[in-house]
């Protein structure tokens, strides 16, 4: 036994291992011998063979060892190669003719000898990559040293307003002016002589305004020798609507800190997570102090409470956007301050998440709550339109006696030595509507408002 023959069985059991097939035919191309662990794919079904009019090297579909068409050819001398497709697999083949070891080279052929590499998952997955990158939203391009460009993708030729096709050999020189050039240059040769990638930001000036891009270079060992890769993404539109909410929020934040505007914010369970330092000044304390407590502990207990609380009812269910109600409000000194609360709905998610709240004042700081009767309530009405005693009992019917007693007690609630000043009281403590003429009392203002 030979060297050549004692090793063959180590070669075949080699090559059944590996993603190859060989075979050698007859001259009537039967096929005589086969290995390899591609061979099931390269024998098939051994089904009919129909030729793809595809440039390049030539693809036929079909079991290889059974196409009879290429093995024509190089049982005539020609050793022939193309690519095949079966059972799933793509496969190299190529095919020659299979001479005896004595035979002149010129000789008629025995039979044919082949060989296939199945190149499946390198070949498809190529195909994938180059997809895939080709419609990547980030711009993407590979150059070499000389800043040729061997390859882009769409969204990088968008950069410029035309298709890969027209950028590809391009030269930067070709493409961008001289100083965009030279520092486009520098970032390669970063690239060039180092081993590591660079990420970065770039400003490119283009007819519609600036383009802001981010991403990576990274070197690159290609057949052309070393090539500089790079992926960027556009974020010039991401940029500017982040300085657009940057100039948003500043301009709110000016609005509701430094304007003086009493607004708080609380919880959809009704506490303060934000109060602005108007809001304190207006209640005569800290914006310390009034975080952290509920509406029921800002309010002070009366009808208007319950009044309130119905209407936060109805934001925090979503049955209403925005209501308006006037509170009795507690301060910081142990008194009482009336003003007007503007709410609306916060939302996040489509669901009410908070109420914010816009106070005004309508009236000054007092320690003692005026409680007034009705018919005092109508007195001070009456007295602030300028009626005489006799008209005021006569709308009212009570007798002078009756009207004087009243007139004396509305005084002493209002702290007020004459008529005068008891009307100028109740617009201090809003009792009176200071927005309208003739005048009306607030509480009438109220109900129009709460409804």
């Amino acid at each position: 036994m030979t060297e050549e023959s004692s090793r063959a069985p180590d070669w075949d059991a080699l090559l059944d291992r590996l993603p190859v097939a060989w075979w050698e035919t007859d001259r009537d191309l039967r096929v005589l011998r086969i290995g390899g662990g591609s061979a099931e794919a390269v024998l098939g079904a051994g089904g009919g063979v129909t030729s793809t009019p595809e440039p390049g090297m030539e693809h036929r579909d079909g079991a290889p060892a059974h196409d009879p068409a290429p093995h024509a050819r190089a049982l005539a001398g020609e050793t022939v190669r193309w690519r095949a497709r079966s059972q799933g697999r793509l496969l190299d083949v190529a095919a020659g003719p299979r001479r005896a070891e004595d035979a002149h080279p010129g000789g008629h052929a025995e039979g044919v000898r082949a060989v296939a590499v199945d190149v499946s998952l390198g070949v498809y997955e190529r195909e994938r990559y180059l997809a895939l990158a080709a419609y990547l939203p980030g711009a993407a391009f590979i150059r070499d040293a000389a800043g040729r460009h061997l390859w882009v993708n769409d969204a990088y030729a968008q950069l410029y307003g035309t298709v890969p096709s027209e950028l590809t050999g391009r030269t930067l020189e070709q493409l961008l002016p001289p100083p965009e050039v030279a520092r486009v240059r520098r970032l390669d040769e970063q690239i060039l002589v180092g081993h590591r990638p660079l990420r970065h930001a770039l400003t490119l000036a283009r007819e519609r305004g600036p383009v802001r891009l981010v991403g990576h270079r990274f070197p690159l060992e290609t057949a052309e020798g070393r090539c500089v890769g790079g992926i960027y993404l556009d974020v010039t539109g991401h940029l500017k609507a982040l300085d657009d909410k940057t100039a948003v929020e500043e301009e709110l934040r000016a609005l509701r800190d430094r304007t003086g505007a009493a607004v708080v914010r609380f919880t959809p369970a009704g506490r303060i997570e934000h109060a602005t330092p108007g809001a304190a000044m207006l209640l005569r304390t800290t914006v310390a102090r009034l975080e952290g407590r509920t509406v029921r502990d800002l309010v002070a207990p009366s009808q208007d409470t319950d009044r309130l609380m119905r209407q936060w009812r109805d934001l925090v269910r979503g049955r209403a956007l925005r209501r308006s109600t006037r509170l009795a409000c507690r301060t910081g000194s142990g008194g009482r301050r009336l003003l007007r609360a503007d709410l609306a709905v916060l939302r996040a998610d489509c669901r009410p998440n908070g109420i914010l709240a816009l106070m005004t004042p309508v009236g000054v700081e007092h320690q003692h709550a005026a409680e007034l009767t009705p018919v005092q309530e109508q007195v001070l009405l009456r007295l602030a339109r300028g009626q005489t005693n006799t008209r005021i009992a006569q709308d009212l019917g009570v007798s002078r006696q009756a009207l004087d007693y009243h007139l004396r007690r509305l005084r002493e609630e209002l702290d007020a030595p004459s008529r005068s000043a008891a009307v100028a009281r109740g617009y201090a403590l809003g009792l009176l509507d200071g927005t309208v003429w003739p005048p009306e009392l607030s509480g009438a203002f109220r109900k129009q408002n709460t409804r």
